[in-house]
């Protein structure tokens, strides 16, 4: 660990050439100094390298690194083993952060003695030619304090009054680095994530200002339906449970990993019609909600045996055009 570095942030970048700059710059002007900014390049295809490096160049804090292509849980991993800070945090490469944003998550954890910090946030929806619409979260939120991080990792669970995001926290590195914590590679490797490294916080430190800005596009990651995605949300459901299982605390956890199952339910009912919707293509669309459903009763049920590697899904949800 480098002294001189007190928090890293990584940002995993692909084709994000359009909001690299805002999110950088955002970045470069807090007024929080000793950090590092590990811009990891995951095999762009248009301008979003040239902006990293010209950044690299310019400023000290910031280093490119280039990987060819292999996902976010990849580039965040590659990010994880090149940090030399305290404390790491997460940008998304289409978000922005307010000036204060390292400072406040910084001192919330030092002043606590806390191993994570976690800040309120915008939710910004992008319209074509009109001005962004920033809506700081005002509900499903816990008030800001210090709390045992088994409290908050219950509710990470059950991803309501706090939710499995990645970037509105900062991290010790040693939640990641001594109980071998890295991300799964799937959608949805947040939720696969955050609750396995608040399990092993004693303390987490919440500050209700609004410091980061989240930004919702159309045709974005997280916007666009994909089969993969209804798979992958019900996935990082069984890492979860999986990992809580292997150290013997699923007790503790037990009304919140049902909470959380219900919710799965419900999302992914809508997610499954999306998918067929969005193809106009209803064939297979109630064996795909069988799959689904199948899937998330195998995990919250005492049928699931925890499994010494990555858990399985009983069956896989099909594309519409697959299904015969």
């Amino acid at each position: 660990m480098d002294h001189e570095t007190e928090i890293s942030v990584i940002v995993p970048i692909y084709n994000a050439e359009k909001y690299l700059n805002a999110c950088l710059l955002s970045i470069q002007n807090q007024t929080f100094e000793k950090f590092e900014v590990l811009l990891v390049d995951d095999g762009s295809s248009d301008n979003s390298g040239k902006i990293a490096m010209e950044f690299s160049k310019k400023d000290k804090r910031f280093r490119y690194l280039h990987l060819d292509r292999g996902g976010v849980a990849n580039a965040r991993n590659h990010g994880l083993e090149m940090a030399k800070g305290k404390y790491i945090g997460f940008v998304d490469s289409d978000d922005t952060v307010e000036k204060d944003y390292l400072y406040e998550l910084y001192t919330a954890a030092e002043k606590n003695g806390c191993e994570v910090s976690s800040c309120n946030y915008s939710v910004v929806k992008t319209f074509p030619d009109k001005p962004d619409k920033f809506s700081p979260v005002k509900i499903r939120k816990l008030k800001e304090g210090v709390y045992s991080g088994r409290y908050y990792t219950d509710h990470v669970i059950k991803d309501w009054s706090v939710r499995s995001y990645l970037w509105n926290k900062l991290f010790r590195r040693e939640l990641f680095f001594d109980n071998n914590i890295t991300f799964p590679s799937i959608y949805f490797e947040d939720i696969a994530t955050v609750a396995r490294l608040t399990f092993h916080a004693n303390t987490v430190a919440i500050t209700d200002k609004t410091l980061y800005n989240y930004y919702i596009r159309e045709n974005s990651i997280m916007t666009s339906p994909k089969v993969e995605k209804i798979n992958d949300y019900i996935l990082s459901y069984g890492i979860l449970k999986n990992y809580i299982a292997h150290k013997g605390e699923l007790h503790k956890y037990k009304s919140a990993f049902f909470r959380f199952a219900v919710i799965i339910y419900f999302a992914n009912y809508y997610n499954v019609f999306e998918l067929h919707f969005k193809s106009k293509n209803f064939h297979g669309w109630i064996k795909n909600q069988h799959i689904s459903n199948k899937n998330i009763l195998y995990f919250a049920s005492r049928k699931f045996k925890p499994d010494k590697d990555m858990p399985k899904l009983v069956q896989y949800a099909l594309n519409p055009w697959d299904i015969r």
